[in-house]
């Protein structure tokens, strides 16, 4: 209780300036089901069916005073059921993803944790040209519609459905706006090799992107020393007909001397069926550090175990095609298919999400997913070892949760 405290007296001082600001709440409140095969690691921990319900809290306020600007998040979590347990009884090899560790654990135990989180804490400075942030913040770099092999920096995972606020981390942003369209970024993501140790460098990230209008073409340039790593990674995009199409290359250097190189490449278009708008995507992406299907989770490269602890790529395999897309079939209704194969096994992650506006500030989401495949692929599941018999999949899983804004 005691980081508790000291988060939230943080929080006090940047809020002092301008209290006179509003302060947003969003409420969400949802429950899940998941169940697996009796080969899975899920239910060799003991949890082959799980029941879940989840509950978060998130104060939002923003303030501004001239040319300066704060922002505050807090977040309360609250998760019980199967899920929390199964987390738990999961082994945590991930190094620290932030240089603070603003959570603080409330109550805890084998089947639920209540947690409190400073999710955003920064002070900005935004002239005609340009912008300085200081403090744990978000930034999404890429043109990825599932796969962000470009968003270094805590990205989604293919899989999620929640996009609202990515997870903030403490970084020095520095953005300058050119008067003819194009910017430079510049970002410093601080990190420690382990929780408490001292800044190390060769965990932090230190980043330059810069966006360039070429006609009717955008393009982009990152060069990233990331994790003792180095990125170069080039981005084009533009219309075709009335399409619009985005290709990205990443080239990484790494400390052992190998050079992966990861390929996205993605196409989106709109349209309307009878009264219904449709919005609809093809997405390629080539997993550099990726390996092939018979290859067991234990026998991993260090590069592609390292980028999976932190974050940073969420599958294993090589090769893979999304296809997905948007159907409002009314004003209040909103459907959203996908499917993921991996082109190296045949295997697929199948997922229907869906959402109604109840009202201006009241949305009812629902959703559900499943992979399919044989055991050894990269949706059926990855043995742990080999010969082990058991495997890593993901659950089929169908969910329903209720979000409430104020």
């Amino acid at each position: 209780m005691d980081k508790l405290t000291a988060t939230l007296a943080a929080s006090l001082l940047l809020i002092t300036p301008a209290l006179a600001d509003p302060l947003r709440v969003r409420l969400d409140f949802g429950g899940s089901l998941d169940w697996t095969e009796a080969d899975s690691i899920d239910a060799a921990l003991g949890f082959e069916t799980r029941q879940s319900l989840d509950a978060k809290a998130r104060l939002i306020w923003q303030g501004t005073s001239g040319a300066w600007g704060f922002e505050v998040q807090s977040l309360l979590s609250y998760q019980g059921g199967g899920n929390a347990g199964f987390a738990a009884a999961l082994p945590d090899t991930s190094p620290p993803a932030s240089f603070f560790d603003l959570t603080s654990e409330i109550s805890s135990g084998a089947n639920h944790s209540f947690t409190h989180t400073i999710d955003r804490l920064s002070v900005s400075y935004s002239s005609q040209n340009v912008v300085v942030i200081v403090g744990r913040q978000a930034v999404t770099w890429g043109s990825g519609m599932v796969f962000h092999p470009s968003d270094i920096i805590a990205p989604f995972s293919p899989d999620a459905v929640d996009t609202a606020y990515k997870p903030g981390v403490e970084m020095l942003y520095g953005q300058y706006l050119f008067d003819n369209g194009n910017d430079l970024q510049a970002v410093f993501v601080p990190r420690r090799a382990v929780a408490g140790g001292p800044l190390d460098w060769q965990s932090s990230t230190l980043a330059l992107r810069g966006a360039l209008l070429l006609g009717e073409l955008d393009g982009t340039v990152m060069l990233a020393q990331d994790h003792g790593d180095t990125l170069l990674n080039l981005g084009l995009g533009g219309p075709l007909g009335g399409a619009a199409w985005n290709v990205e290359l990443g080239q990484w250097f790494l400390d052992d001397g190998s050079t992966p190189l990861n390929i996205l490449a993605n196409i989106s278009n709109s349209g309307s069926i009878g009264d219904m708008n449709i919005t609809y995507f093809a997405e390629y992406f080539h997993n550099g550090f990726g390996v092939d299907t018979a290859t067991p989770l234990d026998a991993l490269p260090a590069s592609l175990a390292s980028r999976l602890a932190t974050g940073q790529l969420f599958n294993v395999g090589q090769d893979f095609l999304a296809l997905g897309g948007q159907l409002s079939v009314n004003a209040a209704l909103v459907l959203s298919p996908s499917i993921i194969t991996s082109l190296n096994d045949g295997s697929v992650f199948a997922g229907l999400h869906g959402n109604i506006s109840a009202s201006d500030n009241f949305d009812i989401s629902f959703g559900a997913s499943k992979g399919f495949g044989a055991n050894g692929t990269e949706f059926g599941g990855r043995e742990t070892s080999a010969g082990s018999g058991v495997f890593v999949r993901a659950p089929v899983n169908v969910s329903l949760s209720l979000t409430r804004y104020f």
